[in-house]
């Protein structure tokens, strides 16, 4: 399928022609998603083209026409979140007559106060056939083909009294409940089994649970209380497949095809309320912020006069009471009380050069950065204190981004950029991490070097003499690099950037290494980040990034 629209010229052309509207960015999105995500993705981009030719080639005509059909998809798309009252009374008895049954159709996922809702509501073909409904029948048979729309009716339509019903129901834990209704959780029929999404399933089903494309991504958890991952197998079972059978696989792909669109539907709504909480406060923060970062150098001056035991002692309680007031960050990364991170393990774990790194960003840049608090390796553990940095990750909130404010944050990206390239490098190799030992990159693997040159950095990358590129003859600066940005390293808040962490990967690297190692492991269909690091880097190092995909695809490194 993502062939077919990224081949497609008729694709490409409904998609272009989405793009230059004068939207939101969640906008251009959920028109998107009525190509991308049809049944028949030519024929739904054919469709659009069709509608923006309809009155003619004049430009503001168009640009109605695509605006009308954007208003009708979002109308359509609404009809989709169904209510917590979806099933009838004789349905609801049914099911609890059979609970037991129930418990194991859920089975492998989530039950705690479960609440039986609608796969798909019979709101989204209420009224389709009087004029007033006209328009949106007519964009709904192009989204999922005119014959599933009346197979579609055809399940919407059976008497509430009939068996029928069960299978356009589905019984779930409250939080998984709202997840589903949402479109922030999506069942992928015929993934696994390979079989018709039409016929009769059988006493168990096999899905691949999938979170969509559109974060921040829910965390869904199993009976177990295990959080279940996306693209992951979930089975779900019955007892009576005829007395209760199990939910129908076509209603379940139905749904999937809405999944982004009401969550693109949902974005768009939280753009219009704008950002959580007060800019006033927000400010009074961020100032109060600043008073305490002149206060960090002398408080880790007097605290490093304390023994080496008495710290570690004390880092080891500050990371229990900080699992318990926090819960477990990552395993080797714990946030504790005082505004405080640390990063703990066996060396392996904390990189060498990550200290030296934000020691040598303190001192040259204004960067909001984490400040090094202390760096102490006892026999079993090494322990990097560093304060908290606010923000929320940008990959769970740049979706809500204006293109505005994508803008100022490339621009504010580019700036950092230029206060590390100002970084002097203290070490005698050119290419090493920040204390002048290998360098710690998941992009090359193992550590490796130091390097002396970029020749010698470049015998090592370039593992094959056949993927070596005319680019790798070009001479580039070397600076200091974060070396791993990342939307889950770049901290956000109230649409603006507040700040950058885990500079484990951090040191010096040819120029164009923080840009393509930003890009390194980020591609889909969601191109937020990617045009955003390409702005911050004003389009440089397209060479450079070819050169690049071209060992990252022959390679096996991360």
């Amino acid at each position: 399928m993502q062939a077919i629209i990224q081949e497609d010229q008729d694709v490409q052309k409904a998609l272009s022609m989405i793009a230059s509207l004068t939207l939101t960015p969640p906008e251009h999105r959920l028109l998107s998603c009525f190509v991308q995500d049809a049944v028949d993705p030519k024929a739904a981009a054919l469709y659009v083209l069709q509608r923006a030719s309809r009155n003619g080639k004049d430009l503001i005509r168009m640009e109605t026409e695509l605006y009308n059909l954007l208003e009708d998809w979002k109308r359509l798309v609404e009809r989709c979140i169904s209510g917590d009252e979806v099933v009838t009374c004789s349905t609801r008895r049914w099911i609890l007559l059979h609970h037991e049954v129930v418990e194991t159709m859920v089975g492998y996922l989530w039950l705690n106060l479960p609440i039986s809702v609608r796969i798909i509501p019979t709101d989204v073909i209420a009224g389709l056939e009087t004029p007033s409904g006209a328009s949106l029948r007519e964009i709904l048979a192009v989204f999922v083909t005119m014959g599933e729309l009346r197979q579609l009716s055809n399940w919407l339509n059976v008497p509430s009294d009939d068996l029928s019903q069960l299978r356009n129901t589905w019984t779930l834990a409250g939080t998984a409940a709202v997840a589903f209704r949402t479109g922030r959780i999506q069942i992928l029929p015929d993934w696994i089994s390979g079989k018709s999404a039409n016929g009769l399933e059988n006493s168990t089903c096999k899905y691949m649970l999938s979170y969509g494309l559109v974060r921040p991504f829910v965390g869904i958890e199993n009976n177990e209380g295990k959080i279940v991952r996306s693209l992951e197998v979930v089975s779900i079972s019955t007892k009576d497949p005829e007395g209760l059978p199990l939910p129908s696989a076509f209603l379940f792909g139905i749904h999937a095809r809405f999944c982004n669109s009401l969550r693109w539907l949902q974005v768009q709504d939280q753009m219009q309320r704008g950002w959580p909480g007060s800019a006033f406060w927000h400010s009074c923060k961020t100032t109060f912020r600043k008073v305490i970062n002149y206060t960090i150098p002398m408080f880790r001056h007097l605290w490093l006069y304390f023994p080496r035991w008495s710290r570690a002692l004390t880092y080891r309680l500050l990371l229990k009471v900080g699992n318990k007031m926090y819960g477990r960050t990552l395993n080797w990364v714990q946030r504790v009380p005082f505004g405080l991170y640390i990063k703990h393990g066996p060396g392996k774990f904390v990189p060498s050069g990550e200290g030296p790194a934000l020691g040598l960003v303190e001192r040259y840049t204004n960067v909001a950065a984490p400040r090094l608090i202390d760096l102490l390796t006892t026999e079993s553990e090494t322990y990097l204190v560093m304060t908290r940095v606010p923000g929320t990750p940008l990959e769970e909130a740049i979706q809500s981004f204006s293109y505005a404010e994508r803008s100022q944050l490339a621009a504010d990206i580019r700036s950092y950029v230029s206060q590390f390239r100002q970084i002097p490098n203290p070490n005698s190799a050119a290419i090493c991490s920040a204390d002048g030992g290998p360098a710690f990159d998941y992009r090359l693997g193992d550590p490796a070097g130091p390097f002396h040159s970029e020749e010698a950095f470049n015998k090592h990358v370039i593992f094959r003499s056949s993927l070596r590129s005319a680019i790798h003859d070009h001479h580039h600066e070397i600076f200091f690099s974060h070396a791993d940005f990342s939307p889950t390293n770049i901290l956000v808040e109230r649409g603006k950037l507040s700040g950058i962490v885990d500079f484990g990967c951090a040191g010096f690297y040819p120029e164009y290494w923080e840009y393509t190692k930003g890009i390194y492991g980020h591609f889909g269909l969601e191109t937020a980040w990617l045009d955003t690091l390409s702005d911050a880097f004003s389009g440089l190092y397209k060479d450079e990034l070819a050169a690049e995909k071209l060992l990252w695809e022959n390679g096996n490194t991360f």
